[in-house]
């Protein structure tokens, strides 16, 4: 059994079974690496995946089990190659996942205050839906994940805290929403509203808030994109319910932001790692720089189950930026 099987296996069922795409991925031809699947099954004695004719379609009990410690395998040759890496004075790269959000209003910053201190390490931004960051992190194809959903639901990550934030509803100049008083729920329940995607960005807090109040909210449209919303309320449709970071008072001068934290509560972003994960030094820098009270003891301190009560702890001596 040889590596480049493993890295067949795992390329395959990553491209959702697409022998091309993961051929493609690996700069191999289609025969290629279809030799590589045929040895692996004949050196196991196992079929791995489920045919329709010469189509791959899923895998069998048996291949989902090989392909979790294929994952497993190759994740812990990556670590020792960084791990060489690091030693030899090579400063490697660093892969981060992350949800549009934090991408175009949190990471920017940060990116730039890590680049100007280690201007060799590669950076790579990957960005997906919740679930896919999670996975992938999960999957060792990125370093950390980066959301405020799914990647605490993760049994083989450790979700650590990095911030708290708030929404706000936008609105165009002189919208009667600005003119009627305080914010609530029930005058907000009779506007069309455009907000995030289920999913995205603290998506459900919005919808329990009008549940727990019995009112139905009348979203008529959906987004994962904060700058999308934002335009489909300067057309007029309907009013904008956002992160309170993806509001510029500069950039979205033309428009009006009123405070709803009181309406939706606070959310919670985290950076999450997978569990077995090897950190380099400047790993654990990034973090810090999200986070500051992220130290390295904090984090290897709660990667080794010492620190399972870490999210109540930094929220009762607020510690947590807000933004």
């Amino acid at each position: 059994m040889k590596l480049t099987q493993l890295k067949a296996l795992r390329a395959i069922v990553k491209h959702d079974f697409s022998i091309s795409e993961a051929a493609g991925q690996l700069a191999l031809t289609q025969p290629a690496i279809s030799k590589q699947i045929q040895l692996l099954e004949a050196d196991l004695n196992l079929s791995l995946f489920i045919r329709h004719g010469k189509r791959l379609t899923g895998l069998t009990d048996s291949g989902a089990e090989v392909y979790r410690q294929s994952v497993d395998i190759l994740n812990r040759v990556d670590d020792m190659y960084q791990f060489s890496h690091q030693a030899q004075g090579q400063t490697g790269s660093l892969s981060i996942a992350t949800t549009h959000t934090q991408a175009r209003y949190v990471l920017p910053a940060v990116v730039n205050r890590f680049k100007s201190v280690y201007p060799t390490v590669k950076l790579e931004l990957h960005q997906g839906s919740p679930k896919e960051v999670a996975r992938q992190a999960l999957t060792g194809e990125v370093d950390l994940a980066i959301a405020t959903e799914a990647v605490g639901e993760e049994r083989g990550l450790v979700a650590l805290p990095c911030y708290q934030w708030n929404r706000c509803v936008v609105t165009p100049k002189h919208h009667k929403l600005t003119e009627t008083g305080p914010l609530t729920l029930e005058n907000l329940a009779k506007e069309p509203i455009i907000t995030y995607v289920l999913g995205y960005t603290g998506r459900h807090r919005i919808d329990e808030a009008f549940a727990r109040a019995g009112l139905s909210s009348n979203i008529v449209l959906t987004a994962v994109d904060s700058d999308v919303i934002k335009t489909y309320v300067r057309f007029g449709l309907g009013v904008g319910v956002i992160a309170n970071m993806a509001y510029n008072s500069e950039e979205d001068a033309d428009l009006i932001a009123m405070d709803a934290r009181e309406l939706f509560g606070t959310s919670y972003s985290h950076v999450a790692i997978r569990k077995d994960k090897y950190i380099r030094p400047f790993i654990f820098k990034f973090i810090e720089m999200l986070a500051p009270h992220l130290t390295e003891d904090r984090v290897m301190k709660v990667l080794s189950g010492q620190g399972s009560n870490i999210h109540n702890d930094l929220l009762a001596n607020r510690l947590l930026p807000v933004y």
